[in-house]
């Protein structure tokens, strides 16, 4: 296996010729271990899962079992609002607690994350963890910029069929992305063979949002949920449930392993049969409904360190997540943060200020949207022309969508003005950012180097 990392670009020659002679300021941060009080971190993100379908989360079938016991066991969260309804700017967004537009993700086979921005790992590298990253979803490869912080990174060695080949890896068309099983093995494998505690582990897994191909490789009864029409999705969550049970039980196992967060969730939902009436609706990306946008997120630390069996009913965002962590590490976090820490909720020590509105959108290929989720109402302009939706939508909170069928803004007309309103507010406070490229990010230390030049800010 090979440590990725992202690569320079895009700078002036002068730039960097400028700090070519200079020191790497990252190899004279020696980071310190002697802190046994630190938790290892472990943060899975089950790509495509809705909280819905969990019966975790109240699902009359058990689909999620393993994942159920976690949950009783720890902390689960009833209502967390994605971001965005695909993978790169919901990510790009909860791993640096800044909302998708911040940091300049909007198309699909071009935009990638800036090193410019402090991620997750990042800050928690700083603090004296080991970080290792490992996904299945060619979307965070390292080439988009998703390996920052990280001093190991294992890439999907599958690409989608519309991604520039690279040596020594694999089209979907003719190979199903890497399994959980293999990104597990692969990521236990390394830190057997490297250092102690802490560690922070990045684990991404795809077989909800690869249900129908992820079978080719695997046993499943064919009976279970059968009778349900997305079964094969919920075979996958119950799949995937129990893979995901077997890891936190192998490394929680390992000495200094007990004192472990494990940390559940997802980065988006998926459609399946919910909007009959809307146009390209069983996937994701194209819409800002409660199936792409409320996913699921689970805290469990098997030394204790959490309340076992409580359920905060707060809504929350996944952008409050990394803020949420950095506390609980006892980490400083950065200035630069949308989000707010839960910590107080989980510790029922207090209230988080949390704002009233939830601001969530998506531009990806022809989609554009920008939503507002409030605690009664979405409001949803759809700037997209989307068949089967209006151009503005309210639709109530806990209630399936159904595009213009279900839209109930005719009748509420003051809902209307007031969130339009909100939505407008918030975009002059949040201009986009430009996009960065695939290829064109600076890294983490050359960004270091050139600020303190003063070429950057």
């Amino acid at each position: 296996m090979t440590t990725t990392r992202p690569g320079p670009t895009r700078l002036l020659a002068t730039a960097l010729a400028a700090v070519a002679g200079l020191a790497i300021l990252a190899t004279g941060c020696r980071r310190d271990r002697d802190v046994p009080s630190a938790p290892n971190i472990v943060l899975i993100v089950i790509d495509t899962l809705r909280a819905d379908k969990m019966s975790a989360y109240g699902f009359p079938h058990p689909t999620s079992p393993d994942l159920d016991q976690l949950a009783a066991g720890g902390v689960r969260f009833a209502t967390v609002i994605a971001q965005s309804s695909w993978t790169r700017p919901s990510l790009g967004s909860m791993l640096t607690s800044r909302h998708p537009r911040s940091v300049g993700i909007y198309k699909e086979q071009l935009h990638m994350l800036d090193g410019r921005f402090d991620t997750l790992a990042e800050s928690l590298q700083a603090a004296g963890y080991t970080t290792v990253g490992s996904t299945a979803n060619p979307n965070i490869n390292s080439s988009f910029g998703f390996a920052q912080g990280f001093e190991h990174y294992i890439d999907s060695d599958v690409l989608w069929s519309w991604m520039d080949q690279e040596p020594g890896k694999r089209s979907s068309t003719l190979d199903p992305l890497p399994t959980a099983g293999e990104v597990f093995a692969g990521v236990l494998e390394w830190i057997d063979e490297h250092g102690a505690p802490p560690y922070y582990l990045q684990l991404t897994v795809m077989e909800v949002h690869d249900s129908r191909r992820m079978f080719v490789r695997r046993r499943v009864d064919p009976t279970l949920f059968a009778d349900d029409p997305v079964h094969e999705y919920l075979q996958a969550l119950h799949l995937v449930s129990g893979e995901i049970g077997d890891f936190v039980r192998t490394l929680s196992g390992r000495p200094g392993w007990r004192n472990t967060l494990f940390v559940i969730t997802s980065d988006h939902g998926e459609g399946l049969i919910d909007h009959p009436d809307v146009a390209a609706s069983t996937r994701h990306g194209d819409l800002l409904y409660e199936s792409q946008l409320v996913v699921p997120l689970i805290l469990h630390h098997p030394a204790g360190g959490l309340p076992a069996g409580t359920i905060i009913d707060d809504r929350v965002r996944l952008l409050d997540l990394m803020p949420t962590l950095l506390d609980y590490a006892g980490v400083a976090a950065p200035a630069a943060m949308d989000g707010r820490s839960l910590l107080p909720l989980i510790r029922n020590e207090g209230t988080v200020s949390l704002p009233e509105h939830f601001i969530v959108e998506t531009e990806r290929r022809v989609s554009e949207k920008i939503g507002v989720y409030t605690q009664g109402w979405k409001y949803i302009e759809n700037r997209d022309r989307h068949e089967g939706t209006n151009p503005i939508e309210l639709q109530a909170f806990g209630t399936i969508e159904n595009g213009a069928l279900t839209d109930v803004g005719s009748r509420h007309a003051d809902v209307i003005l007031q969130l339009g309103a909100v939505v407008s507010g918030w975009e002059r406070a949040h201009p986009k950012a430009p996009p960065v490229l695939q290829g064109e990010a600076i890294s983490p230390a050359e960004r270091e180097q050139l600020r303190s030049l003063g070429y950057i800010d």
